[in-house]
């Protein structure tokens, strides 16, 4: 607003209008900016009144997601009314009526009423940046808040503020510029002056740059650590445009046509095949059936071979189908549906057998269009899918039809009909990319239900000694499971979210927090009652998980919500995940820096601990496990198996007692290694000899189980002391299923 409106004490401003113009131009840019012009709202002059701010602002606030980002930018006067000794801040709208501030003091445009119904109720990563005199009053009351909120042992929700003045100070106008001051230099940042290597302007690199430039006030700020991951413009997209930019313009009666994605026209006939091989038979859970398979059977053995090419051939509404083994010497057919004439396409798939045909549709045939499926292909022999016939519409898919069908083929379609459709949509995300809309909604509404119908059950971690009176339960790992009589994780099932993105890593990771945290609190009450103190809990978490704000804010929740200690919650992070920045994330030049600090703020919050897990496989490093805040450090089972398995536990011991030597912290970190039993190569005592004092396995002689126990029994803590002192000839015991 360059006019005072009702207050005509207020000098007008010159430039205040056309900067709130600039920036909006720069934020929707169609190749530099962020922000889609439909959801950027530009308000200036007479339409900036109070009123319609207020409604615009508290209904972005109340309809935010998690995922949403807001940014807020003021350009204009302020000013502060006192009542009886109390200030109260206002941003000058046209329509603030100053004389009446005492009487009605909500009709203007309150900064509190930003800070306490805008920014502290908005979900998602929320920034402002006031252009305007005393704009620093909103940033002295912030840092008061989040001040309080640090002794409480709680941080402030992510919200950032780069302010032009002190609390008392004024803001400037530059004729030189054409532009208020600050506002010139930010306009400078978000065009490429703050941009990282890669041509992208965060807040936190803007809010840098500003500050940074010889201003006087010196302008204020306050950034969050969403403010050092959240882009606003990309301008070094700008110097790649620039040679498109020189040639020649297209004439006028030539259009430009976006390419669609190819699978978007046989989004509707992939659902339906889908729909078919893996029928939804509704459940009291809703529509989506974890236990029902494709033929109503509630077991997970598959079905026999016969049953499984009856199905495809009636999925896909086709004549026939065979499944034929081809080797050096010609083929074989395995199994066959009923009109199936191998003596009318004898010589047909003989030719077949050649490379080329592998994957295509043989047209013009006396039998028709005949569709050849490649299912296993070996040096010595292979094994094709052969549908005489099928209906078009579903030819008219395409390539992606023989992955479709190649993955339904090594799925159980005996088994939950959800799993089913969750490996075909995943094989296609993996071989062609992006997929349309419909396919990636509906993979992850079924995902959501398979982690929600997760079991968990718990496998103790084990304190050695060589007396048997100090063996005992340390701690407990909380373990998925699609079913408790399992013996093994759904790792597959796991795995995939990370093929989609964060949005089903967090959704993941959520379920399993929820359900271990509340399985857990059951199975102690179940063995212990209302008394005694629960045990420490670990359960496994990604990185990205621990990067989005929603995960944090559902720890919280949940530990609360079942009474646990969270000091008793160890989360442990995977060496398998990297410790990096999106493409359109910004870290600065040290990812386990940022990473770390993250972490820090976190356990700051929450109270909460942290592991490193798998050590010894996938992003493993030395300098992640000793750069990370860590409690404990877990060991995986394929490092004990390696021919230099004792010097590199003698290392993880040695990286863990480095924080006590140095008087970093006031114990060292406690080291698990996983997979241990009898027979394993790297034995207890040697892992008692490196200084290491906890394992997890096999060796108490059970597996993880939906319930915990109050102690290890008697002969097995002797068998344990007796492994840890090396007796010889001492006879394992016998394990229990």
């Amino acid at each position: 607003m360059d006019d005072c409106g009702l207050d005509a004490s207020l000098p007008s401003l010159r430039y205040a209008e056309s900067d709130a113009r600039a920036l909006h131009r720069l934020l929707t840019d169609s190749v530099t900016g962020t922000f889609e012009p439909a959801d950027a709202h530009l308000r200036v002059g007479a339409e900036a009144d109070a009123q319609s701010l207020r409604s615009l602002l508290r209904t972005v606030a109340v309809d935010s997601t998690r995922s949403d980002t807001l940014l807020i930018y003021f350009a204009g006067h302020a000013l502060t009314a006192d009542w009886n000794g109390v200030a109260d801040d206002y941003l000058v709208t046209p329509d603030l009526p100053r004389a009446a501030l005492r009487a009605h003091p909500d009709e203007g445009l309150r900064m509190a009423f930003l800070r306490n119904e805008v920014l502290d109720r908005f979900n998602g990563a929320a920034f402002l940046v006031l252009d305007c005199c005393r704009a620093g009053s909103f940033l002295e009351a912030r840092t008061e808040q989040i001040e309080m909120m640090a002794i409480g042992g709680r941080h402030s929700k992510q919200h950032s503020v780069l302010t032009a003045s002190p609390k008392n100070g004024s803001a400037r106008e530059s004729a030189t510029f054409g532009h208020g001051v600050v506002t010139k230099h930010i306009i400078d940042a978000l065009s490429g002056r703050a941009a990282d290597d890669e041509g992208r302007v965060t807040f936190a690199r803007m809010a840098d740059y500003v500050v940074g430039q010889d201003i006087d006030p010196s302008p204020g700020q306050f950034v969050q650590s969403r403010g050092a991951t959240t882009v606003l413009t990309r301008p070094g997209l700008a110097a790649a445009g620039a040679a498109a930019s020189m040639v020649d313009p297209l004439p006028a009666d030539v259009r430009v046509v976006e390419l669609a994605n190819p699978l978007e026209r046989a989004a509707g006939a992939i659902l339906e095949l889908l729909s078919r091989v893996y029928p939804r038979a509704a459940s009291a859970r809703g529509p989506a059936s974890s236990t029902t398979g494709a033929f109503g059977a509630a077991g997970r053995q598959p079905p026999p071979l016969h049953d499984k090419t009856e199905l495809l051939r009636a999925a896909m509404e086709a004549d026939a189908a065979a499944v034929l083994e081809y080797t050096t010497s010609g083929f074989q057919t395995i199994t066959a549906t009923t009109h199936f004439h191998e003596d009318d396409l004898h010589q047909l798939l003989r030719g077949a057998a050649s490379s080329a045909l592998r994957g295509r549709v043989l047209d013009g045939t006396s039998a028709g269009r005949v569709l050849c499926v490649p299912l296993r292909h070996g040096s010595a022999t292979s094994l094709e899918l052969v549908v005489v016939n099928p209906a078009p519409a579903l030819l008219e898919i395409g390539e992606p039809l023989v992955k479709i069908l190649e993955t339904i083929w090594r799925t159980n379609v005996g088994g939950p009909v959800e799993e089913g459709e969750i490996e075909v949509l995943t094989a296609l995300r993996t071989s062609f990319g992006r997929l349309p809309s419909r396919l990636y909604d509906r993979c992850y509404e079924l995902y959501r239900a398979v982690v929600g119908s997760f079991a968990m059950v718990f496998q103790p971690i084990v304190t050695i000694d060589r007396l048997a009176r100090n063996v005992e339960i340390h701690s407990y790992e909380a373990l998925a499971r699609l079913d408790p009589a399992d013996s093994r994780a759904p790792v597959d099932l796991i795995r995939h979210a990370h093929v989609w993105g964060d949005r089903f890593v967090v959704e993941r990771d959520q379920a399993i927090l929820h359900k271990a945290i509340q399985a857990y609190d059951d199975a102690h009450r179940r063995c212990h009652g209302d008394s005694g103190v629960p045990r420490p809990v670990s359960i496994n978490v990604a990185v990205r998980s621990l990067l989005d704000d929603s995960y944090v804010d559902a720890i919280e929740r949940t530990i609360a919500g079942a009474g646990l200690r969270p000091g008793a919650v160890t989360l442990e992070i995977s060496e398998q995940d990297p410790i990096a920045p999106r493409i359109y994330e910004s870290w600065g030049d040290d990812s386990l820096a940022y990473f770390h600090q993250r972490l820090v703020e976190i356990a700051g919050r929450l109270d909460i601990r942290f592991a490193v897990d798998d050590f010894g496989v996938g992003h493993s490093s030395v300098s992640r496990m000793a750069e990370l805040p860590l409690t404990q450090i877990k060991v995986d089972r394929a490092l004990l198996r390696h021919p230099l398995a004792h010097q590199e536990l003698a290392l993880v011991a040695d990286v863990a007692r480095h924080p006590l030597k140095m008087g970093y912290a006031p114990a060292a970190r406690s080291v698990v290694v996983e997979g241990v039993e009898d027979d394993s190569p790297i034995t207890l005592e040697q892992i008692y000899g490196i200084g290491i004092r906890h394992v997890q396995g096999y060796v108490t002689g059970e597996r993880p189980a939906s319930t915990i126990k109050r102690e290890i029994g008697q002969e097995m803590r002797e068998h344990i002391a007796s492994l840890v002192r090396g007796d010889r000839g001492r006879n394992p015991l016998r394990r229990t299923a």
